[in-house]
């Protein structure tokens, strides 16, 4: 049997984002409370780190919940899409560090971080980050589950 094709966890990978998830749960609520980043903002960076994962059930999620906030269908369509080009400068800089982030598995190149930060600042960059980290955990949950499903024959045949 092939590989499961999406990025799933491994025990240990988990439990040392399980761990890193549950000692930084402070500054996730600290994020979503503060409102730097607006949810719009939030769920569009989300859709950017789900569209590299591909996790069906964060996509279907996020989608609706994108659109409840206010970003536009065509938008949600393009991010599912890694289709950045025709974003605000202020949005595109973070959409593509969270593609390049999600791509790299949470290690982005040093240059690409510190262009990151210096656009955006230390306390803004940081809830993006947040935002980034929640849904990466998200994504390899689903297809970790979706992997098990594949395995035991359960699931799709193309996942």
């Amino acid at each position: 049997m092939p590989p499961f094709p999406k990025r799933c966890y491994r025990p240990r990978t988990f439990v040392r984002d399980l761990r890193r998830i549950l000692a930084s749960m402070k500054d996730f609520r600290d994020t979503a409370r503060s409102r730097r980043v607006s949810r719009a903002f939030a769920e569009k960076i989300m859709l950017a780190v789900t569209a590299v994962n591909g996790c069906r059930y964060c996509a279907y999620g996020h989608s609706r919940w994108a659109l409840q906030a206010g970003v536009a269908p065509d938008e949600v369509k393009r991010l599912l899409a890694n289709e950045l080009g025709e974003f605000p400068e202020e949005e595109a800089v973070a959409l593509a560090f969270a593609q390049h982030w999600a791509e790299t598995g949470g290690e982005p190149e040093l240059e690409a971080e510190r262009r990151f930060y210096a656009y955006y600042g230390q306390r803004v960059s940081d809830d993006i980050l947040n935002w980034m980290r929640m849904i990466q955990m998200g994504n390899l949950l689903g297809n970790t589950f979706d992997a098990l499903l594949w395995r035991l024959g359960l699931g799709r045949s193309h996942p």
